[in-house]
């Protein structure tokens, strides 16, 4: 299956679509496929539109189910879970939904001056009053993997995970590019100076709204100093003695691996 997105998708009542129910960030997904639905009017004032799934409308709304329910009902996944088990089409059209829905509910009005907001013919929503408008969230985070000339990396542990390590992370700042996002986060979390960053790859990480970003940067000095704040442990591992990393579908899990098999990245 692909998953096109489309904000202005067209269906109407009595369409085929596939629906995505979304409560408390739970995805009902029997079986890891999107259900179809007849679309009735009371399901389009509802739902928005989000894009096509092979030719299908597909459309998102709230379904609430107490925890209690979600528990004795089949289908309902977290959005690990859904991560972890479903195809990529069914991962993208369902993170959308999540976050086009969470930003629908949290921009109902202006925060300059509390009017209602009304729907931009795209994502957005304006103030029917002062003309404010605004658009759904992407807040970006950099992973950063450290690499030294004796194909060693720099991986840290933080509080509650256990034995698994994985390379630092943080927010972008305003008015900061990734790269200097890269740089200084090396040094805030473990003290050390480093350079020539490269892009290596991202990926959406909803939770609640990230768009993470990963680098490759070069050790250039200094020792491991742990930002004790933010870390637990940190220390050099060689490519044949890593520890308990992050999942497969992790971005984290994907920048290690990389490295693991591009011993020389440009």
């Amino acid at each position: 299956m692909t998953f096109r997105r489309n904000s202005q998708c067209h269906y109407s009542e009595g369409s085929e679509v596939f629906y995505i129910a979304v409560d408390n960030r739970r995805i009902l997904l029997p079986d890891c496929k999107l259900p179809i639905k007849t679309a009735t009017a009371e399901l389009i004032d509802d739902s928005i539109g989000i894009g096509e799934m092979d030719g299908i409308p597909v459309i998102a709304g709230t379904q609430r189910v107490g925890v209690s329910d979600q528990g004795e009902a089949t289908g309902w996944l977290s959005l690990r879970d859904l991560l972890a088990q479903c195809e990529s089409a069914i991962i993208e059209a369902s993170i959308l939904a999540v976050q086009r829905l969470e930003f629908r509910d949290t921009s109902r009005y202006c925060t300059r001056c509390a009017t209602p907001m009304e729907a931009l013919s795209d994502t957005g929503v304006r103030c029917r009053m002062c003309g404010h408008a605004t658009y759904p969230h992407v807040t970006p985070a950099v992973l950063v993997l450290i690499e030294n000339d004796n194909r060693q990396t720099l991986l840290a542990q933080k509080d509650g995970w256990g034995k698994r390590y994985s390379v630092i992370a943080g927010f972008v700042e305003p008015g900061e590019s990734l790269e200097q996002c890269c740089i200084r986060e090396a040094y805030e979390e473990v003290g050390v100076r480093v350079s020539d960053v490269r892009y290596v790859g991202s990926q959406p990480w909803p939770f609640p709204h990230q768009l993470m970003v990963a680098f490759r940067v070069r050790w250039g000095s200094g020792e491991i100093e742990c930002d004790r704040d933010e870390l637990a442990d940190a220390r050099w591992f060689s490519v044949d003695r890593l520890p308990e990393l992050p999942p497969a579908i992790a971005l984290s899990r994907m920048l290690i691996q990389h490295w693991v098999d591009i011993p020389s990245y440009p």
